[in-house]
């Protein structure tokens, strides 16, 4: 149960008590962007800064979680952009707990894939399919309309599944090297 559910209408929770339900989901959103243990720490403690500093503009307390995961990603967005050589494979997704070759194939290939999209592509993709955010909740978090957000999703995905139809990028990579 969420803290600001628990006290009385008349008090506002302090950041410190919000953030205690938000520490791990945004160490694993930066995580995600950056596939760097420092670079998320860094990217959250940032991020945190930027809520606390900001915090007493926030007039809807509600809306602490989308609030602060949309200052999270854009200063992770920020971060990568500063970085321009961040690794976004993550061995962990890559391995099979089976010795299927196939899955295997088929996770690097997904991996690669997710590699090469857009910052704003890859936090739709993590926001809706990771953390199972509804298109709203995605709108409300990156303060762009429901449409727009349907849209770009949609775009990405089969941008996604025409690439991979075609091989993929470690295909499409071996296929130009030869």
């Amino acid at each position: 149960m969420k803290i600001f559910q628990r006290m009385k209408k008349s008090q506002r929770p302090s950041f410190e008590e919000l953030l205690k339900d938000e520490q791990e989901k945004l160490y694993r959103v930066a995580y995600s962007f950056v596939k760097n243990e420092q670079d998320a720490l860094d990217i959250v403690q940032d991020a945190v800064i930027k809520g606390y500093r900001n915090f007493e503009k926030l007039d809807e307390i509600h809306y602490f979680s989308t609030w602060l995961t949309r200052i999270l990603i854009n200063t992770a967005i920020d971060a990568v952009r500063k970085k321009r050589e961040v690794v976004f494979l993550d061995p962990e997704r890559t391995e099979s707990n089976r010795n299927d070759e196939s899955d295997i194939i088929n996770k690097l290939l997904i991996d690669k894939e997710f590699d090469r999209l857009k910052a704003e592509q890859k936090s739709l993709i993590i926001l809706r399919f990771y953390y199972g955010y509804s298109i709203k909740e995605i709108s409300e978090i990156l303060n762009k309309p429901e449409g727009t957000i349907k849209s770009r999703l949609s775009r990405t995905l089969e941008q996604m599944k025409q690439h991979l139809e075609k091989g993929g990028v470690l295909y499409g990579e071996v296929r130009t090297k030869y």
